[in-house]
C-alpha cells in the first residue's frame, strides 16, 4: 500500500527530518544536503573528519528510514558494519524521514573546535621515518586522549591531521606532541623533514575525532601500526594517570626492528600498570637471520585469546593505523565475535586518500 500511495502523490512533500537517538533531537534536512552537513548546522555533536567518505568518523546506525549513498558505503565500511545498518553521514542524502543512532558515553568529548596559532619548539627522530614534533600554542587547548588536530601551514592548500601523542592535562595545555611519518610524495612531510623547522609557525584547528576510551571494565585490545602509536599512547598514558585498572594487550605492527619506537614508554606502562599490561611488537619483514626473538608476521595473526591473555570476544578493541591494516583487523575481530559496538578505530589517511 505504501508504494501505491507514493505513486499517486501520497509521499511526504517538503523537507525530510532526521531524529538522533538516544537524545531525541530532530531537525529538517533540505534536499541535496547531506545528513552530516545538516546535523552540524543544527548544533549536533557529530563526529567527523574528512567529509568525503574515507575516514569513517561519521559512521552512525540507521534505525529507521532510507538514505541515498553519494559514494558507496562499502568503500569504507566493512560488510559486518553494513549488515548492522551503519551508514556514513557525510555521504547520506535522505530519501525519507530517518532515525539514526549515535553513540553516547559520559566521557564523550565535547570540547569546542577552535583555531590556535602555534610554533614548532622541538623535533626528534623516533625511527628512520617517524619524527616527534613538539609544538607550543598561543593559549591552552583542551582535548581528549585519542583525538587529533588539523595543522595548517602557510603556502599549502589544505590542512593535515595529526593525533595528539601526549596525554591531556586537566586544565588544558599549550605544549603538544605529535608523531609524523615521512610519507613519500607528501608535501607536508617533505617540508618538515628536509631541514630543521624549529621556530616555524603554523595554524592548529581542533580538537576533533571519535577515537577515545569508552567507559567500561572490559579488557582493552589495542592494535596499531606506524605512527598509529600516537593516539593509543595518549589513551594509555591518560588511562594510567586516571588509575584505569583494565587489562591491556597492545599489538604493534612494524616492518623491522628499526621501525619500533616508544619501547621504553611501553615497558614503563607494563611495569606500573595496575592490572595486566602486555605490549607485543610484531614484525612483518624482519630478516630471518636477525637477532629478533619476538613475534613475526602480521598483527592480525595474533588476534587470539592465547596471545591476548583474555577472551578477545569480551574485549573492547582500539585500532589505529593505515586503512589496509584496519580493514584486515575488522575482519579478524568479526571472526572472533567482537561486537561492532566495542570496536573503535582511526584510519590514518594520507593526502591522496583525502582528495575528493
Amino acid at each position: 500500500m505504501k508504494k501505491i500511495f507514493g505513486l499517486f502523490g501520497g509521499s511526504k512533500k517538503g523537507p525530510l527530518t532526521a531524529t538522533i537517538q538516544p537524545s531525541g533531537q530532530t531537525f529538517e534536512v533540505p534536499k541535496n544536503n547531506t545528513l552530516l552537513q545538516t546535523a552540524l548546522n543544527a548544533g549536533v555533536n557529530f563526529p567527523f573528519h574528512c567529509t568525503v567518505g574515507t575516514c569513517g568518523n561519521c559512521r552512525c546506525k540507521l534505525v529507521e528510514g532510507d538514505v541515498k549513498a553519494i559514494m558507496d558505503f562499502s568503500y569504507t565500511l566493512s560488510e559486518a558494519e553494513l549488515d548492522e545498518g551503519y551508514i556514513l553521514a557525510c555521504q547520506s542524502l535522505l530519501k525519507s524521514d530517518v532515525v539514526i543512532e549515535l553513540e553516547t558515553d559520559e566521557h564523550q568529548p565535547a570540547h569546542p573546535l577552535e583555531t590556535f596559532k602555534g610554533t614548532i619548539s622541538n623535533t626528534r627522530m623516533l625511527t628512520h621515518d617517524i619524527m616527534e614534533v613538539v609544538v607550543e600554542l598561543d593559549r591552552t587547548i583542551q582535548f581528549s586522549a585519542g583525538q587529533f588536530a588539523d595543522i595548517g601551514l602557510e603556502g599549502f592548500s589544505r590542512h593535515r591531521s595529526y593525533s595528539f601523542a601526549n596525554a591531556p592535562e586537566q586544565n588544558g595545555q599549550k605544549t603538544l606532541s605529535f608523531h609524523v611519518r615521512n610519507v613519500p610524495g607528501g608535501d607536508y612531510t617533505q617540508w618538515l623533514f628536509e631541514k630543521d623547522r624549529k621556530g616555524e609557525s603554523f595554524e592548529l584547528h581542533g580538537p576533533s575525532g571519535a577515537f577515545w576510551l569508552r567507559t567500561s571494565e572490559a579488557p582493552i585490545l589495542g592494535i596499531a601500526g606506524g605512527s598509529g602509536m600516537a593516539p593509543l599512547k595518549s589513551i594509555l598514558d591518560d588511562a594510567f594517570n586516571n588509575n584505569i585498572k583494565r587489562p591491556v594487550t597492545y599489538l604493534f605492527g612494524a616492518r623491522t626492528q628499526r621501525d619500533l619506537y616508544c619501547l621504553d614508554e611501553m615497558k614503563t606502562l607494563e611495569e606500573k600498570w595496575p592490572a595486566t599490561f602486555k605490549f607485543i611488537p610484531v614484525l612483518s619483514e624482519e630478516p630471518d637471520d636477525s637477532d629478533w626473538a619476538g613475534k613475526r608476521g602480521l598483527v592480525t595473526d595474533f588476534i587470539n585469546d592465547e596471545t591476548a591473555g583474555f577472551s578477545v570476544s569480551e574485549s573492547h578493541a582500539y585500532l589505529c593505523g593505515p586503512p589496509g591494516m584496519i580493514d584486515a583487523t575488522l575482519v579478524k575481530l568479526e571472526q572472533a565475535n567482537v561486537s561492532l559496538n566495542h570496536i573503535h578505530y582511526d584510519k590514518f589517511l594520507d593526502s591522496r586518500q583525502l582528495e575528493n
